[in-house]
């Protein structure tokens, strides 16, 4: 009897401690604009391997689509609900976003913003220099379409300010050209509606030179608009992202080129850095995971 007794005492006391154990294990939740691309899935994969690494619980979480605002919104609430131990957000809405990061912050939760910042109090940003990448695009016209012609800017959903940047430093590299901007319209980083917008743009520009997208997605529909009319090649494309089709558009000569990130860094550094937040280690509050164009040359080298 006191045998038995002793033996489940002392499994009594191993559960506890294996329940102890489990509440330890800090929880990060992930929200990021959509799930509807290679990027976005990119990300996931980044923060659940850095959360394999770790010993934390992740979850990743979207909207359906990257306009649908009000439904990241309320991801995030939920979240703060469940009184996660840190948050990671790739803000939909970089201005709407802050009321939920400052109410994130109130409950003891930090907060990281992903790809895109915000002006909120916020442990560390984890993303691209997108006012770079969109120089880097800029340029590239630039150099492709001899410095004179029209051009076009197709972006992403208004009030991302990720997307703002971008547009920013395309505009710069335009500077001092002889270089027309004629359109700027958005596409809410969706194809289809990038094809409609690419469309009527053609139709008032038939003597279009070259189009930058902010996006890969909007790049593609960009593609299938321009291929409609039988002007691919003639119209140069450059986009923003990096995903198989985009590359192989690349390679075919369908698309010039496209300013990559690397947002399986973007999700591994997000996680990492916020578990580095949870044990009290200092962050670095800007982590730039880099750009790179991808052109003709040397696309071979990402399809590997």
């Amino acid at each position: 009897m006191v045998t038995l007794v002793v033996g489940c005492g002392a499994k009594e006391t191993q559960t506890q401690e294996t329940s102890n154990d489990v509440e330890k294990k800090s929880k990060i939740g992930v929200v990021v604009k959509a799930l509807d691309s290679e990027h976005w899935l990119t990300v996931k994969k980044g923060a659940e391997d850095a959360a394999a690494e770790t010993g934390v619980d992740v979850v990743v979480l979207a909207p359906d689509k990257e306009s649908n605002v009000e439904q990241q919104f309320r991801i995030i609430e939920d979240l703060i609900q469940q009184k996660v131990d840190a948050l990671a957000v790739a803000p939909c809405d970089s201005e709407g976003i802050v009321p939920f990061i400052e109410e994130a912050n109130s409950n003891g939760i930090p907060v990281l913003t992903v790809d895109t910042n915000a002006d909120a109090n916020v442990v560390a940003f984890v993303g691209t220099n997108n006012t770079l990448g969109g120089k880097m695009a800029g340029e590239r016209i630039v150099e492709i379409i001899g410095g004179e012609g029209k051009v076009a800017l197709i972006t992403g959903v208004p009030g991302q300010q990720t997307h703002r940047d971008r547009n920013a430093g395309f505009k710069e590299a335009l500077k001092g050209t002889n270089i027309e901007l004629v359109a700027e319209q958005p596409a809410n980083s969706e194809s289809a509606l990038a094809m409609t917008v690419m469309e009527n743009i053609l139709q008032s520009n038939p003597d279009l030179k070259a189009v930058f997208c902010t996006n890969a997605l909007m790049g593609l529909g960009a593609m299938e608009a321009i291929d409609a009319k039988g002007k691919l090649g003639d119209i140069k494309i450059i986009a923003f992202d990096t995903q198989t089709d985009v590359l192989n558009a690349i390679k075919d000569g369908k698309m010039d080129s496209v300013v990559a990130q690397s947002p399986y860094n973007m999700g591994y550094e997000a996680v990492k850095n916020a578990v580095k937040h949870i044990n009290e280690e200092d962050v670095p509050k800007v982590v730039d995971t880099g750009t790179d164009l991808i052109t003709e040359e040397n696309v071979n080298e990402y399809l590997k």
